[in-house]
């Protein structure tokens, strides 16, 4: 490259960015971006209650009756405007008006395709059309992303980016892009496909070090996939929070035997090192939740929250509006006094410093768990005594008087 006052600066650069690290205070690092910005970071919530995340700025959550706090919201900015977060789809354009006619007048070499090189690969299709899948391996794309949307919604006040859609599985069938006329494959097409996989794991790596770079910090909404925990522990472990989507509610159906194993060991490995949001897909709306179900949902939680985890519940078919958590979702447990242990009949348990969680994830056997001395209350304040039966997938949440 010819020297000039371009060539200079990046020749600079390096050395100014270890210079900004040296002058950083040490009480910010590891916080301390390479320009010297001090990386946004969300308050540890307490230890003793239930802090919740809101689910964008469309259900905002009435915790009158849970009592508790709001740490954070996805996708919005959240009552208070100081913890929300910027909305990006894992690998599509933001931007509703960049459809199909958009890119082929500006850049069709962007648009990703399944494999019979006519039909792009939307994940999603929405009754206005859908998002338009780009290439996040094209630098051009990526610079775009990031300079566009990505960098502008940080500098808007929403220091987190919430990344929607990360998943290991191409569940698009993403297959390939055209480029000068010419088709290039990027991948094969199939769900499995670990070549797709290595390219959202690089993707979601550039991503949040520049997202880090900015003052920022990035929270994946990642799926599991139990076909391959290690690698799905490789992308968790990029971002700075997990949002755990479905994480053992799905609906009417709940997580169970050898599936929900899975879920504990990533969420237990996951959840004392980083962010953990444990959201809940609900039978019945949160307000109508039954004490049952809350049993489970919040005995999951408290069995593997870690210091700093969030619940979120939702029921997929409310729409918009008022989500009014009951008091069930934020039992007077105190805070954790051990880590959850196996017991006998194949179930799990923790003791925290004012009552103790039991878990039963098995989908056919039921399990007794003899209650230690004491008075005891359930998780809706009803008085319990002696052995307790927990059926299958379900839980106890007890709370000593």
């Amino acid at each position: 490259m010819p020297a000039g006052p371009h060539a200079s600066k990046s020749l600079l650069r390096p050395s100014l960015k270890r210079l900004a690290l040296l002058l950083c205070p040490l009480a910010l690092l590891p916080a301390c971006t390479a320009s010297g910005q001090e990386r946004f970071e969300l308050t540890m919530p307490p230890q003793d209650e239930v802090t919740f995340a809101q689910a964008t700025d469309n259900r905002p959550l009435d915790l009158s009756e849970s009592g508790g706090s709001i740490g954070w919201t996805w996708g919005g900015w959240g009552a208070d405007r100081k913890h929300g977060s910027f909305y990006y789809p894992m690998d599509r354009d933001l931007d509703k008006s960049h459809d199909m006619d958009w890119y082929r007048a500006n850049h069709p070499d962007w648009v990703v395709y399944k494999c019979d090189k006519t039909s792009p690969a939307p994940l999603y299709t929405y009754y206005w059309g859908f998002a338009t899948p780009i290439d996040v391996t094209n630098p051009q794309v990526r610079d775009y992303v990031l300079n566009t949307h990505v960098v502008p919604g940080i500098r808007s006040g929403k220091r987190i980016v919430a990344l929607d859609n990360v998943s290991l599985s191409n569940d698009s069938n993403r297959c390939g892009v055209w480029r000068d006329g010419q088709w290039v494959q990027l991948y094969s097409g199939e769900k499995r496909d670990p070549e797709y996989a290595r390219k959202v794991i690089d993707w979601v790596r550039w991503l949040t070090d520049r997202v880090h770079e900015n003052g920022g910090i990035i929270a994946l909404n990642a799926k599991i996939k139990p076909y391959d925990t290690e690698t799905t522990r490789e992308l968790i472990a990029l971002g700075d929070i997990w949002w755990d989507e479905a994480a053992f509610t799905r609906g009417c159906e709940r997580v169970a035997d050898d599936v929900w194993q899975t879920r504990f060991d990533i969420v237990r490995w996951a959840a004392p090192r980083m962010s953990w949001v444990d959201q809940e897909k609900t039978c019945a709306s949160p307000a109508d939740v039954s004490p049952e179900e809350a049993s489970w949902m919040l005995g999951n939680f408290l069995l593997m929250r870690g210091p700093r985890s969030y619940f979120t519940a939702m029921r997929e078919g409310d729409g918009k509006g008022v989500s009014h958590y009951p008091a069930t979702f934020n039992p007077p447990v105190g805070h954790a006094v051990s880590e959850a242990t196996p017991i006998e009949g194949g179930g799990w348990m923790r003791r925290y410093s004012r009552g103790l969680v039991v878990v039963n994830p098995s989908s056919s056997s039921s399990l007794t768990f003899p209650l230690p001395e004491g008075e005891w209350t359930d998780i809706a304040g009803k008085p319990v005594s002696g052995p307790q039966a927990i059926g299958p997938t379900s839980a106890a949440v007890l709370i000593r008087r």
